[in-house]
């Protein structure tokens, strides 16, 4: 019997693996992505800053993110020593350092630069693609695992930066975070992904050329329109939540205790993954999409639906997280899954850079109800997408079984 490839494991990840990704995950979400939720409103006091510019690296982050994640993907792809996710941890704490010693804007930005390529480096889509290369066991329900533990990412990073910015100041906070980073985020990916096999590439010729057909195929554009559909809806309606709900009448009051059931519901999400874990990827997807769509409507129908609303809406998209890794993998399997992984995250990330102006725009522009219409058709057209993805996969498969 042909030995299996050194690259990948033949066991799968283990409870304290997972846990440690999971925890890691939590730190880099929270040194990138939640930061400025707590860090904003002093940065802008220090440095008379407008809001646009402070959160607009932010968006700047995720653009040069989503540029480099096919590079990312390419690189795990290619070589067995997985440098990208070990250095992740130090790449966003080197950011974070600049962050902390600004003095002008060009310098914060481009700590926002370096975070941003630490992105794309440490977060779920590099992930995802590392876990599908090395093992080969059971990574689908890893994914799960490690993104139920990752939900709790907002809370947990929002509580911690809070308590050390109330006792530090957010220059010193940036540098704690730092420390944090450079001591866990190397070790647990070291740990995880110990090196069996040396530095060598393992893609072959045909495999390149192969993925390049991959790239150009309908199925490919299908799946890539339905990522970055959900990530516009997704990340523009959670951004503008609590205009939303104000504008339904809903006292700001209420509208905190409405917005504290987002985090749960996310995670409430990968145990119903669990439980349902059953079904197809491509069922699950219609079930999130369809979800989504159904938070939205009790959402924008009425304040008194707005809790069950959100926390619908929640399910829906703590879903979708875990999708971007299990559905990809469904389809194409581990041989071209960091290459895959690594393409179809860049227009969503994209997207959601763009996001945030796009939606401002629509609702200072042409009013509420407009922009709600817009999500909604947006929402409608997502669904309609899972169909054709059903049956591109359906012909993507025979087209494979006859090759």
């Amino acid at each position: 019997m042909k030995p299996a490839p050194q690259s990948i494991e033949s066991g799968k990840l283990d409870f304290f693996k997972v846990l440690n990704l999971g925890i890691a995950q939590i730190i880099l979400w929270g040194g990138s992505y939640f930061l400025l939720s707590v860090l904003a409103k002093d940065i802008i006091a220090e440095m008379s800053w407008s809001y646009q510019q402070v959160y607009g690296c932010l968006s700047l982050a995720l653009l040069v993110s989503g540029l480099l994640l096919p590079l990312v993907g390419r690189t795990i792809q290619q070589t067995d020593r997985n440098a990208v996710l070990l250095f992740s941890g130090l790449v966003m704490a080197m950011g974070l350092i600049i962050i902390g010693s600004s003095s002008n804007f060009l310098m914060f930005a481009s700590g926002w630069v370096i975070i941003g390529t630490a992105m794309a480096m440490g977060l779920y889509d590099a992930l995802f693609a590392a876990i599908g290369k090395r093992y080969s066991f059971n990574v689908a329900k890893s994914i799960v695992w490690i993104t139920l533990v990752s939900s709790l990412a907002p809370s947990v990073s929002w509580l911690f930066t809070s308590y050390i910015l109330d006792s530090f100041g957010w220059r010193n906070t940036c540098y704690i975070y730092a420390i944090l980073l450079i001591i866990t985020i190397f070790p647990i990916h070291m740990r995880v992904f110990k090196n069996k096999a040396g530095n060598k590439s393992i893609l072959k010729d045909e495999t390149l050329e192969s993925s390049v057909e991959l790239f150009r195929s309908k199925l490919y554009y299908l799946l890539s329109a339905n990522f970055t559909l959900g990530a516009v809806i997704t990340t523009t309606i959670i951004i503008h939540l609590i205009e939303i709900l104000l504008h339904g009448k809903t006292e700001m009051s209420m509208v905190l205790i409405v917005i504290s059931f987002l985090g749960p519901s996310q995670a409430m999400a990968r145990v119903m993954e669990l439980i349902i874990g059953k079904r197809t990827a491509i069922e699950m997807s219609f079930i999130s999409t369809t979800i989504i769509f159904l938070g939205m409507v009790l959402i924008f129908a009425s304040p008194i639906l707005a809790i069950p609303g959100v926390i619908v809406f929640g399910i829906g998209n703590g879903m979708r997280s875990v999708l971007r890794g299990t559905l990809p993998l469904s389809v194409y399997g581990r041989d071209n899954y960091a290459l895959i992984v690594g393409r179809l995250a860049r227009m969503p990330l994209l997207a959601q850079a763009t996001a945030p102006f796009l939606g401002g725009y629509l609702i200072q522009r042409f009013g509420m109800i407009f922009f709600l219409c817009v999500i909604s058709f947006m929402a409608i057209v997502n669904i309609f997408l899972i169909a054709l993805i059903k049956q591109a996969i359906e012909q993507y498969k025979l087209i494979s079984i006859h090759e």
